[in-house]
C-alpha cells in the first residue's frame, strides 16, 4: 500500500487512556475490530465530522512502515479512510500535534506539502 504517512486523532483528555502499554489502543474498536485512520489531505475534513468540536484533539502521525497490523483502504460516511486491524506500537508515532476547536467549534489544519 502506497502511504507516505497516516493520522489517527483522539481527544487530549483521553491521551493517556488510549497509549497505555506501549500501544495506541483505540477507546472504542468499530464492531469489525479495527479503528480508523486517515491521510493528510482529509484531515480537516474528518476531525470535524468525527468530533464535537468542544476540546482539544491530538493528531497523531504515524508512519505506516512501523505498523505491524494489517491495513487496508476502506471508504466511510464518504471518507477515503485506512482501517487498522488492532493495537499499534508507539514506534509507529513519529509525532502529536495539538489542534484547539475555533470560536465555532471548527478544527483548522494549514499543512502543505513540499516535494
Amino acid at each position: 500500500m502506497d502511504i507516505d504517512l497516516l493520522f489517527a486523532a483522539v481527544k487530549q483528555s483521553e491521551w493517556r487512556q488510549v497509549s497505555e502499554n506501549g500501544n495506541l489502543k483505540p477507546l472504542v474498536f468499530n464492531e469489525d475490530g479495527y479503528f480508523r485512520s486517515f491521510e493528510g489531505n482529509n484531515a480537516e475534513k474528518i476531525l470535524n465530522h468525527y468530533f464535537d468540536g468542544k476540546d482539544p484533539i491530538l493528531l497523531i502521525v504515524l508512519d505506516p512502515l512501523r505498523i505491524q497490523v494489517p491495513i487496508k483502504r476502506i471508504n466511510e460516511d464518504g471518507f477515503d479512510l485506512v482501517a487498522i486491524q488492532g493495537e499499534v506500537s508507539v514506534d509507529a508515532i513519529i509525532d502529536k500535534i495539538k489542534i484547539q476547536p475555533d470560536k465555532k467549534g471548527r478544527y483548522s489544519i494549514n499543512v502543505k506539502h513540499f516535494d
